[in-house]
Protein backbone atom coordinates (compact mmCIF):
# COMPACT_ATOMS: atom_id res chain seq x y z
CA UNK A 1 0.00 0.00 0.00
CA UNK A 2 1.44 3.37 -1.02
CA UNK A 3 2.03 6.07 1.56
CA UNK A 4 -0.35 8.96 2.12
CA UNK A 5 0.23 12.34 3.71
CA UNK A 6 0.41 12.29 7.51
CA UNK A 7 -2.58 13.74 9.30
CA UNK A 8 -2.47 17.52 9.52
CA UNK A 9 0.36 17.94 7.02
CA UNK A 10 0.58 21.45 5.57
CA UNK A 11 3.11 22.19 2.80
CA UNK A 12 5.04 25.46 2.59
CA UNK A 13 5.71 27.08 -0.75
CA UNK A 14 7.45 30.34 0.09
CA UNK A 15 8.89 32.48 2.89
CA UNK A 16 10.94 29.86 4.72
CA UNK A 17 14.58 29.08 5.49
CA UNK A 18 16.69 26.05 4.57
CA UNK A 19 19.63 25.05 6.73
CA UNK A 20 22.08 24.38 3.92
CA UNK A 21 23.05 23.85 0.27
CA UNK A 22 25.07 20.85 -0.91
CA UNK A 23 26.97 21.22 -4.18
CA UNK A 24 27.57 18.06 -6.24
CA UNK A 25 29.43 19.64 -9.17
CA UNK A 26 32.81 18.19 -8.27
CA UNK A 27 31.72 14.67 -7.45
CA UNK A 28 29.23 13.93 -10.17
CA UNK A 29 30.83 16.21 -12.73
CA UNK A 30 33.95 14.09 -12.45
CA UNK A 31 31.94 10.85 -12.55
CA UNK A 32 29.98 11.85 -15.64
CA UNK A 33 32.95 13.20 -17.59
CA UNK A 34 34.39 10.48 -19.87
CA UNK A 35 37.89 11.94 -19.52
CA UNK A 36 40.31 12.06 -16.58
CA UNK A 37 40.53 15.69 -15.49
CA UNK A 38 43.80 16.85 -13.86
CA UNK A 39 43.66 17.53 -10.14
CA UNK A 40 44.83 21.10 -10.71
CA UNK A 41 41.73 21.89 -12.78
CA UNK A 42 39.45 20.25 -10.22
CA UNK A 43 41.06 22.31 -7.49
CA UNK A 44 40.64 25.52 -9.49
CA UNK A 45 36.95 24.80 -10.07
CA UNK A 46 36.42 24.03 -6.38
CA UNK A 47 37.98 27.38 -5.53
CA UNK A 48 35.55 29.12 -7.88
CA UNK A 49 32.62 27.27 -6.31
CA UNK A 50 33.67 28.42 -2.85
CA UNK A 51 34.04 31.99 -4.11
CA UNK A 52 30.36 32.03 -5.12
CA UNK A 53 29.48 31.65 -1.44
CA UNK A 54 28.84 27.88 -1.42
CA UNK A 55 30.16 26.36 1.80
CA UNK A 56 29.57 22.61 1.32
CA UNK A 57 31.17 20.89 -1.69
CA UNK A 58 30.77 17.14 -2.24
CA UNK A 59 33.57 14.86 -3.46
CA UNK A 60 33.87 11.09 -3.49
CA UNK A 61 34.59 9.87 -6.99
CA UNK A 62 38.30 9.09 -7.21
CA UNK A 63 40.43 7.12 -4.74
CA UNK A 64 42.78 10.12 -4.75
CA UNK A 65 40.04 12.59 -3.78
CA UNK A 66 41.08 12.66 -0.09
CA UNK A 67 44.48 14.00 -1.14
CA UNK A 68 42.84 16.57 -3.42
CA UNK A 69 40.52 17.66 -0.62
CA UNK A 70 43.46 18.14 1.75
CA UNK A 71 45.32 20.21 -0.84
CA UNK A 72 42.25 22.37 -1.49
CA UNK A 73 41.67 23.03 2.22
CA UNK A 74 45.34 23.87 2.71
CA UNK A 75 45.25 26.35 -0.18
CA UNK A 76 42.06 27.97 1.09
CA UNK A 77 43.60 28.18 4.56
CA UNK A 78 46.74 29.88 3.23
CA UNK A 79 44.59 32.43 1.43
CA UNK A 80 42.32 33.08 4.41
CA UNK A 81 39.33 31.66 2.53
CA UNK A 82 38.67 28.44 4.45
CA UNK A 83 36.29 29.74 7.10
CA UNK A 84 33.01 27.84 7.08
CA UNK A 85 34.01 25.62 4.15
CA UNK A 86 33.18 21.93 4.47
CA UNK A 87 34.18 19.29 1.94
CA UNK A 88 32.12 16.10 1.99
CA UNK A 89 33.23 12.69 0.77
CA UNK A 90 30.70 10.09 -0.38
CA UNK A 91 32.07 6.82 1.01
CA UNK A 92 30.48 3.72 -0.52
CA UNK A 93 30.60 0.75 1.81
CA UNK A 94 31.51 -1.68 -0.96
CA UNK A 95 34.95 -0.04 -1.34
CA UNK A 96 35.67 1.80 1.89
CA UNK A 97 38.77 0.14 3.36
CA UNK A 98 41.42 1.56 0.98
CA UNK A 99 39.87 4.98 1.51
CA UNK A 100 40.09 4.58 5.27
CA UNK A 101 43.82 4.01 4.87
CA UNK A 102 44.15 7.13 2.71
CA UNK A 103 42.06 9.24 5.10
CA UNK A 104 44.26 8.05 7.99
CA UNK A 105 46.96 10.29 6.50
CA UNK A 106 44.63 13.30 6.25
CA UNK A 107 46.00 16.41 8.02
CA UNK A 108 44.58 16.70 11.53
CA UNK A 109 44.22 20.46 11.10
CA UNK A 110 41.53 20.02 8.45
CA UNK A 111 39.59 16.98 9.65
CA UNK A 112 36.97 19.22 11.24
CA UNK A 113 36.21 20.58 7.75
CA UNK A 114 35.44 17.16 6.28
CA UNK A 115 32.15 15.28 6.40
CA UNK A 116 32.15 11.56 5.64
CA UNK A 117 28.87 10.66 3.94
CA UNK A 118 28.22 6.92 4.04
CA UNK A 119 26.54 5.36 1.02
CA UNK A 120 25.17 1.82 0.67
CA UNK A 121 24.26 1.81 4.36
CA UNK A 122 22.38 -1.47 3.92
CA UNK A 123 25.43 -3.24 2.45
CA UNK A 124 26.35 -6.23 4.66
CA UNK A 125 23.91 -5.09 7.32
CA UNK A 126 24.05 -8.48 8.98
CA UNK A 127 27.75 -7.82 9.64
CA UNK A 128 27.07 -4.29 10.94
CA UNK A 129 29.49 -2.95 8.34
CA UNK A 130 28.08 0.59 8.50
CA UNK A 131 28.55 0.75 12.26
CA UNK A 132 32.08 -0.66 12.08
CA UNK A 133 33.13 1.73 9.31
CA UNK A 134 31.76 4.72 11.20
CA UNK A 135 33.70 3.80 14.32
CA UNK A 136 36.88 3.33 12.27
CA UNK A 137 36.60 6.88 10.93
CA UNK A 138 35.86 8.25 14.38
CA UNK A 139 38.96 6.49 15.64
CA UNK A 140 41.18 8.40 13.19
CA UNK A 141 39.75 11.76 14.16
CA UNK A 142 36.76 12.49 11.92
CA UNK A 143 33.69 13.86 13.68
CA UNK A 144 31.21 14.91 10.97
CA UNK A 145 29.06 12.31 9.25
CA UNK A 146 25.92 11.94 7.21
CA UNK A 147 24.30 9.12 5.27
CA UNK A 148 23.26 8.81 1.67
CA UNK A 149 20.44 6.30 1.25
CA UNK A 150 20.15 4.63 -2.15
CA UNK A 151 16.67 3.98 -3.52
CA UNK A 152 14.92 2.55 -6.54
CA UNK A 153 11.68 4.52 -6.73
CA UNK A 154 10.48 2.91 -9.96
CA UNK A 155 7.49 1.42 -8.12
CA UNK A 156 6.85 4.42 -5.90
CA UNK A 157 7.11 4.22 -2.12
CA UNK A 158 4.89 1.76 -0.29
CA UNK A 159 4.99 0.86 3.38
CA UNK A 160 7.66 -1.80 2.80
CA UNK A 161 9.95 0.62 0.95
CA UNK A 162 9.36 3.28 3.60
CA UNK A 163 10.25 0.83 6.35
CA UNK A 164 13.51 0.02 4.54
CA UNK A 165 14.37 3.73 4.52
CA UNK A 166 13.47 4.26 8.18
CA UNK A 167 15.53 1.26 9.30
CA UNK A 168 18.60 2.90 7.78
CA UNK A 169 17.73 6.24 9.37
CA UNK A 170 17.32 4.58 12.77
CA UNK A 171 20.74 2.93 12.43
CA UNK A 172 22.20 6.33 11.57
CA UNK A 173 20.58 8.05 14.54
CA UNK A 174 21.93 5.34 16.82
CA UNK A 175 25.39 6.45 15.69
CA UNK A 176 24.63 10.12 16.28
CA UNK A 177 24.22 10.90 12.56
CA UNK A 178 21.29 13.24 11.95
CA UNK A 179 21.75 14.35 8.32
CA UNK A 180 20.23 12.12 5.64
CA UNK A 181 20.36 12.34 1.84
CA UNK A 182 17.52 10.50 0.13
CA UNK A 183 18.86 9.40 -3.25
CA UNK A 184 16.60 9.08 -6.25
CA UNK A 185 19.47 7.01 -7.55
CA UNK A 186 17.91 6.16 -10.91
CA UNK A 187 16.04 9.40 -11.51
CA UNK A 188 12.67 7.64 -11.64
CA UNK A 189 10.75 9.27 -8.77
CA UNK A 190 7.72 11.43 -9.52
CA UNK A 191 7.14 14.69 -7.63
CA UNK A 192 3.90 13.47 -6.08
CA UNK A 193 5.77 10.50 -4.60
CA UNK A 194 8.59 12.70 -3.36
CA UNK A 195 6.09 15.05 -1.72
CA UNK A 196 4.45 12.26 0.30
CA UNK A 197 7.81 10.73 1.21
CA UNK A 198 9.22 14.05 2.41
CA UNK A 199 6.09 14.80 4.42
CA UNK A 200 6.23 11.45 6.21
CA UNK A 201 9.94 11.62 6.93
CA UNK A 202 9.60 15.13 8.34
CA UNK A 203 6.63 14.01 10.46
CA UNK A 204 8.44 10.95 11.79
CA UNK A 205 11.90 12.51 12.23
CA UNK A 206 11.42 16.11 13.27
CA UNK A 207 15.04 16.62 14.37
CA UNK A 208 16.73 15.10 11.32
CA UNK A 209 18.10 17.15 8.42
CA UNK A 210 16.99 15.80 5.04
CA UNK A 211 17.74 16.52 1.40
CA UNK A 212 17.01 14.71 -1.84
CA UNK A 213 19.59 13.78 -4.45
CA UNK A 214 17.28 14.33 -7.41
CA UNK A 215 18.52 13.00 -10.74
CA UNK A 216 17.02 14.45 -13.90
CA UNK A 217 16.69 11.29 -16.02
CA UNK A 218 13.01 12.03 -16.69
CA UNK A 219 13.38 15.79 -16.53
CA UNK A 220 11.93 15.82 -13.01
CA UNK A 221 15.01 16.61 -10.92
CA UNK A 222 14.07 20.23 -10.21
CA UNK A 223 10.44 19.34 -9.48
CA UNK A 224 11.51 16.62 -7.05
CA UNK A 225 13.94 18.94 -5.29
CA UNK A 226 11.26 21.60 -4.89
CA UNK A 227 8.65 19.05 -3.78
CA UNK A 228 11.04 17.83 -1.10
CA UNK A 229 11.53 21.26 0.49
CA UNK A 230 7.88 22.28 0.07
CA UNK A 231 6.96 19.23 2.15
CA UNK A 232 9.55 19.46 4.89
CA UNK A 233 13.12 18.74 3.81
CA UNK A 234 15.49 21.46 5.04
CA UNK A 235 18.53 20.96 2.80
CA UNK A 236 18.79 21.51 -0.96
CA UNK A 237 21.26 19.92 -3.33
CA UNK A 238 22.28 20.68 -6.89
CA UNK A 239 25.12 21.31 -9.29
CA UNK A 240 26.37 24.30 -11.22
CA UNK A 241 24.91 24.22 -14.73
CA UNK A 242 22.94 21.20 -13.51
CA UNK A 243 26.05 19.01 -13.30
CA UNK A 244 25.33 15.48 -12.15
CA UNK A 245 25.43 11.95 -13.45
CA UNK A 246 23.61 11.17 -16.69
CA UNK A 247 21.06 13.96 -17.27
CA UNK A 248 22.22 15.92 -14.26
CA UNK A 249 20.87 17.42 -11.05
CA UNK A 250 18.92 20.62 -10.35
CA UNK A 251 20.95 23.61 -11.53
CA UNK A 252 22.06 25.80 -8.63
CA UNK A 253 21.57 28.95 -10.69
CA UNK A 254 17.93 27.97 -11.36
CA UNK A 255 17.33 27.13 -7.71
CA UNK A 256 18.71 30.52 -6.67
CA UNK A 257 16.39 32.31 -9.11
CA UNK A 258 13.36 30.45 -7.77
CA UNK A 259 14.39 31.01 -4.17
CA UNK A 260 14.77 34.75 -4.75
CA UNK A 261 11.24 34.94 -6.18
CA UNK A 262 9.74 32.87 -3.36
CA UNK A 263 11.78 34.36 -0.51
CA UNK A 264 13.31 30.99 0.32
CA UNK A 265 16.62 31.62 2.06
CA UNK A 266 19.57 29.40 2.96
CA UNK A 267 20.98 29.94 6.42
CA UNK A 268 24.24 31.87 6.31
CA UNK A 269 24.44 31.94 2.50
CA UNK A 270 24.17 34.80 0.03
CA UNK A 271 25.43 33.63 -3.35
CA UNK A 272 26.82 36.11 -5.87
CA UNK A 273 24.71 35.89 -9.06
CA UNK A 274 27.53 36.80 -11.42
CA UNK A 275 29.91 34.36 -9.74
CA UNK A 276 27.28 31.61 -9.92
CA UNK A 277 26.81 32.15 -13.65
CA UNK A 278 30.54 32.25 -14.39
CA UNK A 279 31.15 29.16 -12.26
CA UNK A 280 28.57 27.28 -14.31
CA UNK A 281 30.54 28.15 -17.44
CA UNK A 282 33.78 27.14 -15.69
CA UNK A 283 32.28 23.74 -14.81
CA UNK A 284 31.56 23.11 -18.49
CA UNK A 285 35.11 24.12 -19.36
CA UNK A 286 36.64 21.96 -16.63
CA UNK A 287 34.79 18.80 -17.59
CA UNK A 288 34.95 19.38 -21.37
CA UNK A 289 31.19 19.66 -21.77
CA UNK A 290 29.71 21.25 -24.88
CA UNK A 291 27.66 24.20 -23.58
CA UNK A 292 23.88 24.01 -23.65
CA UNK A 293 23.27 27.43 -25.18
CA UNK A 294 19.56 27.32 -24.24
CA UNK A 295 20.04 26.22 -20.63
CA UNK A 296 17.62 28.03 -18.29
CA UNK A 297 18.99 31.21 -16.69
CA UNK A 298 22.60 30.89 -17.88
CA UNK A 299 22.49 29.51 -21.42
CA UNK A 300 24.72 31.65 -23.64
CA UNK A 301 21.86 32.66 -25.95
CA UNK A 302 18.81 31.76 -23.88
CA UNK A 303 17.90 35.46 -23.71
CA UNK A 304 17.88 35.90 -27.46
CA UNK A 305 14.36 36.19 -28.89
CA UNK A 306 12.84 36.50 -32.32
CA UNK A 307 12.04 40.08 -33.23
CA UNK A 308 8.59 41.19 -34.18
CA UNK A 309 4.86 41.12 -33.76
CA UNK A 310 4.93 37.34 -33.16
CA UNK A 311 6.97 37.78 -29.96
CA UNK A 312 4.59 36.62 -27.23
CA UNK A 313 6.72 37.78 -24.25
CA UNK A 314 6.64 41.32 -25.65
CA UNK A 315 2.87 41.10 -26.08
CA UNK A 316 2.53 40.04 -22.45
CA UNK A 317 4.65 42.93 -21.25
CA UNK A 318 7.64 40.85 -20.20
CA UNK A 319 10.49 42.78 -18.62
CA UNK A 320 13.10 40.29 -19.83
CA UNK A 321 16.24 41.92 -21.12
CA UNK A 322 16.23 40.04 -24.39
CA UNK A 323 18.43 40.60 -27.39
CA UNK A 324 16.24 40.46 -30.49
CA UNK A 325 17.22 38.82 -33.77
CA UNK A 326 15.43 38.65 -37.11
CA UNK A 327 14.87 35.55 -39.27
CA UNK A 328 12.36 34.74 -41.98
CA UNK A 329 9.77 33.74 -39.37
CA UNK A 330 9.71 37.33 -38.09
CA UNK A 331 9.44 39.28 -41.33
CA UNK A 332 5.79 40.21 -40.92
CA UNK A 333 4.70 43.49 -42.47
CA UNK A 334 4.30 45.20 -39.11
CA UNK A 335 7.74 44.06 -37.94
CA UNK A 336 9.37 45.43 -41.08
CA UNK A 337 7.53 48.73 -40.67
CA UNK A 338 8.76 48.99 -37.08
CA UNK A 339 12.33 48.37 -38.21
CA UNK A 340 12.06 50.97 -40.97
CA UNK A 341 10.67 53.57 -38.56
CA UNK A 342 13.51 52.95 -36.11
CA UNK A 343 15.92 53.53 -38.99
CA UNK A 344 14.11 56.80 -39.86
CA UNK A 345 13.03 55.38 -43.20
CA UNK A 346 9.55 55.47 -44.81
CA UNK A 347 7.31 52.61 -43.62
CA UNK A 348 4.71 52.05 -46.38
CA UNK A 349 1.34 50.51 -45.60
CA UNK A 350 1.26 48.36 -48.75
CA UNK A 351 2.75 44.86 -48.59
CA UNK A 352 4.13 45.18 -52.11
CA UNK A 353 6.04 48.31 -51.15
CA UNK A 354 7.79 46.35 -48.41
CA UNK A 355 8.89 43.61 -50.80
CA UNK A 356 12.32 45.06 -51.74
CA UNK A 357 13.34 45.33 -48.09
CA UNK A 358 11.96 41.88 -47.27
CA UNK A 359 13.64 40.28 -50.29
CA UNK A 360 17.00 41.85 -49.44
CA UNK A 361 16.77 40.56 -45.89
CA UNK A 362 15.79 37.06 -47.04
CA UNK A 363 18.70 36.96 -49.48
CA UNK A 364 21.11 37.86 -46.68
CA UNK A 365 19.52 35.27 -44.39
CA UNK A 366 19.87 32.55 -47.03
CA UNK A 367 23.54 33.36 -47.49
CA UNK A 368 24.15 33.28 -43.75
CA UNK A 369 22.34 29.94 -43.45
CA UNK A 370 24.53 28.31 -46.09
CA UNK A 371 27.67 29.41 -44.25
CA UNK A 372 26.28 28.37 -40.87
CA UNK A 373 25.15 24.99 -42.22
CA UNK A 374 28.71 24.25 -43.30
CA UNK A 375 30.10 25.47 -39.98
CA UNK A 376 27.55 23.36 -38.06
CA UNK A 377 28.41 20.18 -39.96
CA UNK A 378 32.09 20.78 -39.23
CA UNK A 379 31.28 21.39 -35.56
CA UNK A 380 29.25 18.18 -35.31
CA UNK A 381 32.13 16.26 -36.83
CA UNK A 382 34.44 17.72 -34.20
CA UNK A 383 32.00 16.80 -31.42
CA UNK A 384 31.73 13.23 -32.65
CA UNK A 385 35.52 13.02 -32.63
CA UNK A 386 35.71 14.61 -29.16
CA UNK A 387 33.33 12.11 -27.59
CA UNK A 388 34.16 9.19 -29.86
CA UNK A 389 37.91 8.70 -29.62
CA UNK A 390 40.24 7.94 -26.73
CA UNK A 391 37.57 6.94 -24.21
CA UNK A 392 38.29 3.88 -22.07
CA UNK A 393 34.96 2.12 -22.38
CA UNK A 394 34.63 -1.06 -20.33
CA UNK A 395 35.55 -3.36 -23.20
CA UNK A 396 38.62 -1.23 -23.95
CA UNK A 397 39.73 -1.38 -20.31
CA UNK A 398 39.40 -5.18 -20.43
CA UNK A 399 41.60 -5.29 -23.52
CA UNK A 400 44.18 -3.12 -21.77
CA UNK A 401 44.14 -5.57 -18.85
CA UNK A 402 44.63 -8.53 -21.19
CA UNK A 403 47.66 -6.80 -22.69
CA UNK A 404 49.43 -6.51 -19.34
CA UNK A 405 52.58 -8.57 -19.00
CA UNK A 406 52.04 -11.01 -16.13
Amino acid sequence: MNLSYPSGHIPRYDNFELVGLLDETMREGAERCPFSIPASRKAALTRRIVETGVRNVVFGSAPTDPDLMADILAELDRDGAAEGVELAFILLLNCWEPLLERFSRFPDAYKHQVCISFGMVDHKSEEKLFERACEKFRAIGFTKFRVSLLNNFSSGVDEKAYAHITRQIDRSLALGIDTVRINDSLGVCYPETMAVLAANLRHDYQNVHFCVHAHDDKGLGLQNALASIYHGFDLIEGGFSGFGNRSGLPAIEVLMKIFAEKNITIRGLALDDDAVRETGYAAEDTFLVVPNVYRPITGKIVNWENLGVANIPDYLGSERRARKFLTDVGTHDQTLRDVLRRADRPAPDETNALAPFRDALHAEMDEVYRAKRSAYESLIGSLEALYGDGILFEDVAVERAKALAM
